[in-house]
């Protein structure tokens, strides 16, 4: 297992309080807390860069959702009928 270092950061008054507050709340120190918060950071940031990849990849082969098939799923946000987010239904070779 490879050693932890340490790193500083500067935080506005009002953040430090909550930081605080919050890891009393979760008995829980400051340090794990922050160590926590940037491994979520970075994992959701990853996955947001993989999907601009997959996203440019698709594009470059062709393949996209169409504009009404995304307009018909968030018309659908909120009712009890909810869509799951489209599949590409554009292709480079017309199957449609």
């Amino acid at each position: 297992m490879a050693a932890n270092e340490t790193f500083s950061v500067r935080l506005p008054p009002e953040t430090k309080k909550e930081l605080e507050e919050y890891a009393r709340a979760t008995q829980r120190s400051t340090a794990f807390v922050v160590k926590e918060a940037v491994e979520a950071h970075l994992a959701e940031r990853r996955a947001y860069l993989a999907a601009i990849e997959e996203a440019e990849r698709e594009a470059d082969e062709g393949v996209f959702v169409s504009g009404e098939a995304v307009i018909k799923w968030l018309e659908s946000w909120g009712t009890e009928n909810e869509l799951p987010p489209p599949e590409p239904d554009i292709f480079p070779d017309g199957r449609n």
